[in-house]
């Protein structure tokens, strides 16, 4: 009788257990993924109005370009001026709706392309980003004291632009550094944040 009850006592504390154990990590762990997945979202969606200076370096097999620009994004307008090197300053890039117009005062130059869907699609813009996000494959790590916001394109037929690393201050999630990678994984353009005013 005594065995009996010790028994009964026993399996109540495993059943106790086990119910402790699968609330924490089966369902609040679930709670912890949904809620960073959220959080995460919502700063993206924050990326659809702000103004930067960014610093912006193209490798290629042979070389190294590096320019520096200033973006604004305003919901469906995007703008980018060149400010260096000296040979493109004051060339800017507006996008608006399924409209491209290139310009430049310096040249007296002005090209505006209609549905031009293939170029609407700028990877150097945050907007742009935060709906890669949405639509692909993703992952959000920490790597030395930044939030990585890592996205795979695999629909991307542009080899060069197959992955997105998102650079994120860890407390304030303000964007530091975006890198842009190849098939292979090597950065293709990398472009830091100096100056970044999200409205």
């Amino acid at each position: 009788m005594k065995n009996k009850k010790n028994l009964i006592i026993f399996v109540f504390i495993c059943s106790i257990i086990f119910i402790i154990c699968y609330y924490i990590f089966c369902i609040s762990g679930n709670n912890i993924n949904i809620s960073q997945e959220k959080v995460v979202e919502e700063i993206l969606n924050e990326f659809n109005n702000y103004e930067a200076n960014i610093e912006v370096t193209v490798r290629s097999n042979k070389n190294e370009n590096k320019y520096e620009m200033t973006q604004t994004v305003n919901n469906n307008y995007s703008k980018q001026e060149i400010k260096k090197p000296e040979n493109l300053k004051n060339m800017i890039i507006e996008l608006e709706e399924n409209k491209l117009k290139i310009l430049n005062s310096n040249l007296n130059m002005e090209k505006i392309y209609e549905n031009y869907n293939y170029i609407l699609n700028n990877s150097l813009f945050l907007n742009t980003f935060a709906n890669d996000f949405s639509n692909n494959d993703s992952e959000v790590y920490k790597e030395n004291g930044k939030t990585v916001i890592e996205v795979k394109l695999s629909n991307n037929t542009n080899t060069y632009i197959k992955y997105k690393c998102l650079y994120l201050n860890e407390k304030t999630h303000i964007p530091e550094k975006l890198v842009i990678k190849d098939i292979t994984k090597n950065p293709y353009i990398s472009i830091i944040y100096n100056d970044i005013k999200i409205k």
